[in-house]
């Protein structure tokens, strides 16, 4: 398929009400790799909620019409594989968007022989879509699933984002922290509560050493340490 173009997938196979999509692309050196992502979308185009956003950390959706089935390595690179199950999608999704994404400053023109395909209930591979123009951009939406009169199409689409998967998620209402920072601990606070808090890093004290000469804890709180007896904080 060429760049924006569809078609009904009840042209291509008897067999298309589950299908498996797979993203690829490799490297000279076979080291260049990309995160896939799956966004569900409603009449508006756009998420009915964080549910419909489906990535690595959410890779399964409740009904089970979605499915990540992770990264097979190829020769020099990898290829990312897509369970939908069309046939118990919500009725009120009506776009299925199909998108990858790099980080730390990589760009999928560092990346050669991307390519989107899909296969049918039989494993049959029954088109194929290839992006050859993509350069300064960090995320990409290379197709999507929609329906039209009852009927699922596919579209190819080919749109990259220089704005990484933050700008592609906004677009269909998805608010995306790509580094969230987590507010330091406040000196002291792990020792008064006698252990670390919840979700927080605490660099533990060496062993055997004296407690912290600063700042000193009022007496009526402190009695003296019996050496070897400090309760440790992980």
């Amino acid at each position: 398929m060429v760049k924006g173009a569809n078609v009904g997938l009840a042209a291509l196979s008897e067999d298309t009400g589950a299908v498996v999509l797979s993203l690829s692309w490799c490297s000279t050196d076979g080291d260049g790799d990309a995160d896939v992502s799956v966004l569900l979308l409603d009449a508006n185009g756009k998420v009915r909620g964080d549910a419909d956003f489906l990535f690595y950390n959410n890779p399964v959706a409740a009904d089970g019409s979605v499915q990540l089935l992770g990264k097979t390595p190829t020769a020099n690179g990898s290829e990312d594989r897509i369970s939908l199950d069309l046939s118990v999608m919500p009725p009120e999704v009506e776009r299925v968007v199909l998108a990858a994404s790099r980080y730390g400053g990589a760009r999928f023109g560092d990346l050669d022989d991307l390519r989107m395909t899909l296969a049918d209930r039989t494993g049959e591979t029954v088109l194929g879509f290839s992006i050859g123009d993509a350069s300064v951009e960090s995320a990409f939406l290379f197709g999507e699933l929609y329906r039209r009169a009852g009927e699922w199409k596919f579209r190819a689409v080919g749109q990259g984002y220089e704005t990484g998967l933050a700008g592609l998620a906004t677009d269909f209402g998805i608010d995306v922290d790509e580094a969230p920072e987590e507010e330091p601990d406040a000196p002291g606070a792990a020792e008064e509560t006698g252990g670390p808090v919840p979700g927080t890093a605490a660099v533990p004290p060496a062993e055997g050493a004296a407690p912290a000469p600063a700042p000193a804890p009022p007496a009526a709180t402190a009695p003296a340490p019996v050496p070897g007896t400090a309760v440790p904080l992980r």
